[in-house]
């Protein structure tokens, strides 16, 4: 998250930011005095809150960035990197966007959260999980691996269901409420 103080600027003027630019990946929220941009394709997030001034009324718009302390600075300045970023190319870069900890675990563990609220048997999940061919061979071979990845996900599926989700809602923490990346979350 980035804290923005913004002042109307000329259309013409080469380092104003115009929000319409990026209005399909934008959600705003207004509360607390302050407008919340969330810029997103679903994968990638980006967050700025305005402290003072509009980005979205206002049209052409000038970005004074708040930054701080000591502690919490290279977030915001990652934040700042990679608004930057999607304004120069308009895209998210993979560069300044690594791969979530974990996200291909739990994403597994989504899917087995389904299929097991579905009816379906270890096997079914592992077959669509892992490829029919893989359990066809290894299933019944002499590692129950497939079988113990499964209930794994299916273990992990029922703690986020139980609320477990809510420790990935914490800025830097981990599914465990771990701080994994070192990194703050935009």
């Amino acid at each position: 998250m980035l804290e923005v103080r913004v002042t109307p600027a000329a259309g013409s003027d080469p380092e104003a930011i115009d929000l319409a630019r990026l209005l399909r990946w934008a959600t705003i929220v207004r509360g607390g005095g302050r407008e919340h941009v969330a810029l997103s394709d679903g994968w990638h997030h980006i967050r700025l809150d305005v402290v003072d001034g509009s980005l979205v009324e206002e049209g052409p718009a000038r970005l004074e960035y708040l930054l701080s302390g000591m502690t919490r600075v290279d977030a915001h300045i990652l934040t700042l990197r990679r608004m930057l970023e999607l304004w120069r190319t308009g895209r998210f870069s993979r560069r300044l966007h690594p791969p979530e900890p974990g996200l291909a675990r739990r994403l597994e563990a989504l899917r087995v959260g389904d299929a097991v609220a579905a009816g379906a048997s270890y096997r079914e999940m592992a077959g669509a999980l892992y490829g029919e061919d893989l359990v066809r061979s290894e299933w019944r071979g002499r590692s129950d691996f497939l079988l113990s990845r499964v209930r794994r996900r299916a273990e992990e599926a029922a703690r986020m269901a139980a609320g477990g989700w809510r420790a990935l809602l914490v800025d830097g923490a981990g599914p465990h409420g771990d701080r994994a990346s070192g990194r703050g979350h935009a």
